[in-house]
């Protein structure tokens, strides 16, 4: 019989570490990390131009659920995602001024631990991170959705060596370490 594969979800607004934090992560448990999959959307599969439309959002949510759960097929007991479709939804609600609705299941997806990395990280503008102003909205959004999912969740602050340290001991207790 299988373990089950644990899923660990970073959350964060723009900016705030998670990519780094995930992938140290997975290294540090020897394991995968789901990428994040709109940022590569957006740098290579769309017209930067054009405006955004609702489809899309549901096209990069169901995309990166789908690869989360390919994902938890091959990695070892746990899996570490870099966001999820709830905050997608978000990103539908800061470019079109309306909620998201197509891929609401995806939205609510469960994890058995959410990770929240903090604003004490300085913004790091690119071509893509265009929401610096709405960090702080974002990330009460994300902090909203964390408490609400009943499952465990941590905020993370400091340098990388603290979120990492403090995230491994939530993680361990997950694993029953």
């Amino acid at each position: 019989m299988s373990t089950p594969i644990r899923r660990v979800c970073l959350l964060g607004a723009e900016s705030t570490g998670k990519t780094t934090l995930a992938r140290a992560l997975a290294a540090t448990y020897d394991t995968l990390f789901n990428p994040e999959f709109g940022r590569p959307y957006t740098e290579l599969g769309r017209d930067r131009e054009a405006a955004w439309s609702s489809d899309e959002f549901t096209h990069i949510a169901r995309l990166h659920c789908w690869y989360e759960d390919f994902l938890a097929g091959l990695a070892q007991r746990i899996l570490f995602s870099d966001t999820d479709a709830f905050t997608t939804a978000l990103f539908h609600e800061m470019y079109l001024g309306t909620p998201a609705h197509g891929f609401e299941e995806l939205a609510a997806r469960a994890y058995d631990l959410f990770l929240v990395c903090g604003l004490d990280v300085p913004w790091a503008g690119d071509e893509i991170r265009e929401f610096e102003g709405q960090r702080r909205w974002m990330h009460h959004r994300l902090v909203e959705r964390a408490r609400a999912s009943g499952a465990p969740w941590l905020l993370l602050e400091g340098t990388l060596e603290q979120r990492l340290g403090e995230a491994s001991i939530a993680v361990d207790g997950l694993l029953g370490r």
